[in-house]
């Protein structure tokens, strides 16, 4: 990625503390201080628009693993003077989702980032234990009722800080879900790091 390219992605600059929303100022949003998610933290490295997303798209459904790697360091580089967590897990995937796309993009993302810091990964931390239906096209409530009782975790525990990395953050009903089961298992505080989080709807383009 050259200089000029790199400085043309749209860089999120000031968001919602909880949940990432592009904001004018520091702080946390309305939705959030009327609804706090069961996450306790979120960040993103950029907006999910373009032309930031044809990049997020060519390494998730073209399997263009050098983009993935890049993004996974520019996340890095975005949360490198923040606090360390304990452990960094990735949303699974369904069983057939998984063979069709052949890696989980999540994963990939979680270990360049544990290995650029020095934090430990589990790739296989969350598991799917249920199908649901394609996200893409459900508001938030369709969402979370869509993912309620779908995903499992497979470690205990005991009192840690745990951050999901994911690609694109959209409503957040993931996890929110996510991070519902994670506490169940013991975690005492679950952040989300995201390359991208979508604009609010009145400013999307």
């Amino acid at each position: 990625m050259c200089a000029a390219c790199s400085s043309s992605l749209p860089r999120l600059a000031c968001a919602c503390e909880r949940c990432a929303i592009s904001l004018q100022a520091a702080g946390v949003c309305g939705q959030c201080l009327r609804h706090a998610p069961s996450f306790d933290a979120a960040l993103a490295a950029f907006e999910y628009r373009f032309p930031l997303d044809r990049l997020i798209q060519r390494f998730k459904y073209s399997g263009d693993l050098a983009i993935g790697k890049w993004l996974a360091l520019e996340l890095a580089a975005r949360v490198r003077d923040d606090e360390r967590p304990d452990l960094l897990v990735a949303p699974p995937l369904a069983p057939s989702r998984l063979r069709e796309r052949g890696f989980n993009q999540g994963v990939v993302l979680a270990k360049a980032v544990g290995e650029r810091l020095g934090i430990r990964h589990a790739p296989a931390a969350l598991s799917k234990v249920r199908d649901t239906t394609p996200q893409p096209g459900l508001g938030r409530k369709a969402r979370l009722s869509n993912l309620r009782d779908a995903f499992g975790c497979n470690l205990r525990l005991a009192g840690e800080h745990v951050v999901l990395v994911d690609d694109v953050m959209t409503t957040g009903a993931t996890v929110e879900a996510l991070a519902r089961v994670l506490k169940a298992a013991g975690a005492a505080r679950v952040s989300v790091w995201a390359i991208a989080r979508t604009p609010a709807p009145a400013v999307r383009s």
